[in-house]
């Protein structure tokens, strides 16, 4: 019997401990549909790679009420802005702003009927490849009235030329805002953290303009410890993606606010109608990103140092 009882408790602890072994974190692991996956072509790659940091579930708040007011009490100077985090989208004085590729569509004047989205970023390049779709969105855009910017998604090997062809495609258009996509710095195809500062400090030594970062909540984490120390980090803005309605752990230590947070993409909206937000014109597949703030707030921060 005691012995029976030995092996029980064994048992038990066994699968408490492969329960506690679970990442906290279990990110950087691309789940985007569209991709089609391919380290050695950068050619092949159709799509954005968006990591959702295993969190993709938006039923963990309850809602605040539509055309919610701005917050009385706002975040103290160098401190986050908690109320930032918790469905800014739904207040009256936050702006929106769509991110695309060549491989989303768009409808310019059904989405015009929105007055609250007022920029538009476009990915320019993906590794040494151009987005077919970069110059043609550009001009529409800026014919329209929008904000513009591009991203380059950043891919592992040859920084520089990367840079270069980023930097062509924006020529001498000061106007545009300028980021770098890092996607999963630890993936073999993706452009490394090490890499990432060899990108922003060329495109600084070159025009002496900080492009904005793209991260995910793991790899701003990881860009809090590593790059802290990094003048040229320090003076970019986060654009942060985080594909919850509301963050409750968001890690302000090198960016104690965020600049754009990406909050809508396929990875948490698999149907047109029940996106956190819906920009009128575009699919479900669209990426949706607040500015916490108004459109001329957002335009006079809209650039490159």
């Amino acid at each position: 019997m005691r012995e029976t009882k030995k092996i029980k408790l064994i048992l038990l602890a066994v699968v408490l401990l492969s329960f506690s072994c679970v990442k906290e974190d279990d990110c950087d692991t691309n789940t985007n549909s569209n991709t089609i996956s391919s380290a050695s072509s950068n050619d092949s790659i159709e799509a954005d790679e968006k990591c959702s940091d295993g969190e993709p579930d938006d039923g963990d708040v309850t809602p605040p009420p539509t055309n919610q007011e701005p917050d009385p009490d706002p975040a103290e100077p160098g401190e986050t802005d908690q109320a930032s985090l918790n469905r800014p989208w739904e207040r009256s004085d936050t702006s929106i702003i769509i991110d695309a590729y060549e491989g989303n569509g768009i409808d310019w004047d059904e989405m015009a009927s929105d007055n609250k989205v007022v920029a538009v970023i476009h990915r320019s390049s993906i590794g040494f490849r151009v987005d077919t779709k970069y110059f043609e969105r550009k001009k529409i855009a800026l014919e329209r009235g929008y904000l513009w910017g591009a991203y380059h998604l950043g891919r592992r090997g040859d920084t520089i030329e990367q840079a270069d062809l980023f930097l062509d495609l924006i020529g001498e258009d000061s106007d545009t805002l300028m980021i770098l996509d890092l996607e999963d710095t630890t993936s073999s195809s993706f452009m490394s953290i090490e890499e990432a500062i060899v990108f922003m400090e060329y495109v600084y030594e070159k025009t002496g303009q900080i492009p904005t970062v793209y991260a995910n909540h793991s790899t701003t984490k990881k860009l809090n410890t590593l790059v802290k120390d990094n003048p040229i980090f320090q003076q970019s803005k986060l654009w942060y993606a985080r594909f919850k309605s509301h963050v409750t752990d968001y890690p302000g230590s090198l960016w104690k606010n965020y600049f754009m947070w990406q909050f809508s993409s396929e990875i948490n909206c698999s149907k047109t109608g029940t996106c956190l937000y819906n920009v009128p014109g575009t699919e479900y597949d669209m990426d949706v990103n607040v500015f916490n703030g108004p459109p001329a707030e957002l335009e006079s921060q809209w650039h490159n140092y």
